[in-house]
């Protein structure tokens, strides 16, 4: 049974950022779906957690008749890690320029405690934006695609940083894609990632690979497909 891909978007944004990729995987006859975190809201108030996106993740892994190749970008290789503990669909996680936190850590833990300075909050105090995604989450991508991507942007739940990563899997394969002239997440702690991971693959983009090197992505998970593919379950 061939395996579907279920995507995983970062903070702040909406599964319309994996419609290029989604295009790629489609002409490579893939099937491919891409959840809306409820984290991510244009309102602040709205924005939840951590919790509820896991919940989510759950349920689109879940509603896949088959196995499947869970792939996140950024954040969203937290919800995506804890799913994929939860769950025994999941043949294969990939982290796309994302975080591989340890279980019981959070993002506020990882980041020391504090949001990068260019950051903004939202006058209620209850969710974030990044006020530099230009330079920090789309640098090398496409100007056009850039303008819209930031057009698109939510705030970001606070508690999608406070709370606590509550699992990860211990025998699912990891394919960790490093971005190495990422701006937004160090580059040697993608490649600290990448050592404990199955398989790695290093791809000269910024924070979005997704975007600026579309093809090489979908590569990536088209050979985790067929490896998931010939998996038991």
């Amino acid at each position: 049974m061939n395996a579907g891909v279920v995507l995983v978007h970062g903070a702040m944004h909406t599964p319309w950022i994996f419609d290029p990729l989604r295009d790629r995987l489609s002409a490579r006859g893939i099937a491919s779906q891409a959840v809306q975190l409820p984290s991510s809201n244009p309102d602040s108030a709205a924005a939840q957690g951590l919790t509820e996106d896991v919940e989510v993740v759950r349920a689109a892994v879940a509603a896949v008749d088959g196995p499947v190749v869970l792939a996140a970008h950024s954040y969203g290789g937290v919800p995506a890690t804890w799913a994929a503990a939860e769950s025994d669909q999941v043949a294969e996680l990939v982290h796309i320029a994302a975080f591989a936190l340890e279980a019981g850590t959070s993002m506020m833990e990882w980041m020391g405690g504090g949001f990068p300075p260019t950051w903004i909050r939202s006058p209620d105090g209850l969710a974030v934006k990044a006020g530099d995604a230009e330079k920090s989450v789309f640098s090398g991508v496409d100007p056009a695609l850039t303008a819209e991507a930031v057009e698109r942007l939510n705030w970001q739940g606070m508690r999608a940083f406070t709370e606590k990563l509550g699992a990860a899997p211990t025998e699912v394969p990891l394919t960790y894609v490093v971005a190495t002239e990422d701006p937004a997440l160090p580059p040697a702690v993608q490649e600290q990632w990448a050592a404990r991971a199955a398989h790695s693959v290093r791809v000269p983009s910024g924070h979005s690979p997704h975007l600026s090197h579309g093809n090489d992505i979908a590569d990536v998970l088209a050979k985790a497909v067929t490896r998931a593919s010939s998996t038991r379950f």
